[in-house]
């Protein structure tokens, strides 16, 4: 049993070694679909399992791989949690507070609060890289460590969520 399998690995490999153009596809060979060249590569641009097509010198074709059902995609729905503390101490880990934003909620409100309610600052497309709390508060302050509260809203999701975050130093 294991000689010939052997024998087919063998065969196999010095097929691909011979072959002159190699066909990629993301469907079954001859199936539907669009498709573009690169040089000697041929692509389907379909989804389903691989499948390749080789044409040898002598007109010899290996292909491999199966038709898949159609596939629907949407958009990935992060709930939203934020984490509940960070540690805005520079030294490079948990410096800002990193919210699970994706692109559906790229149009968002944030607003942090003190504990007596006052509002320490207000971000508008809050987005973790250039948009983000430091632990500052709107006069580029650090705020002390404690307990402080935010509310989340993204109104083209309809979501307004709030919570509280620690801020740790």
């Amino acid at each position: 049993m294991y000689k010939n399998s052997i024998l087919i690995v063998g065969l196999l490999i010095s097929i691909f070694v011979n072959s002159q153009n190699v066909f990629i596809s993301r469907n079954v060979i001859g199936s539907y679909g669009e498709a573009h060249l690169t040089t000697n590569l041929y692509v389907m641009d379909n989804l389903g399992e691989t499948a390749v097509k080789s044409t040898f010198s002598n007109n010899l074709y290996l292909t491999q791989g199966f038709e898949q059902s159609n596939y629907s995609m949407s958009p990935v729905i992060v709930p939203m949690s934020p984490v509940n503390a960070f540690s805005p101490d520079n030294d490079g880990v948990n410096d800002t507070w990193i919210l699970p934003i994706n692109e559906l909620y790229a149009e968002n409100t944030v607003l942090i609060f003190n504990r007596w309610g006052e509002v320490i600052r207000k971000f508008t497309n809050y987005n973790n890289l250039d948009v983000v709390w430091d632990g500052s508060n709107q006069n580029n302050q650090q705020v002390v460590s404690g307990t402080y509260f935010y509310v989340i809203e993204v109104s083209s999701q309809n979501i307004s969520i709030s919570g509280w975050v620690q801020i740790i130093r």
